[in-house]
């Protein structure tokens, strides 16, 4: 029994995980982790606008999810390399 583990699970956000990628924008992360099918941690939503529309969905990565993105960023990488 591991009581700690979902305790002890670190949540980076958008803003840290686009910096940890050679600072790229939030906005091109956005799209690599929806052109991907990468896994993301619902943190919550964000308060509804005063002018209506749906809810903003607040979201991170584990450590886990950051390995498996930065996994993908390296294999995409040499692929380029070898094309090219």
């Amino acid at each position: 029994m591991n009581e700690g583990s979902s305790q002890d699970a670190r949540y980076h956000t958008p803003e840290e995980i686009a910096v940890m990628l050679g600072g790229i924008s939030v906005k091109t992360l956005n799209d690599l982790i929806r052109d991907r099918s990468v896994e993301t941690t619902t943190l919550g939503y964000a308060p509804p606008s005063r002018k209506g529309g749906p809810r903003r969905r607040l979201w991170g990565m584990t450590d886990a999810q950051l390995d498996a993105l930065m996994a993908l960023r390296r294999r995409r990488g040499r692929d380029n390399e070898i094309v090219s």
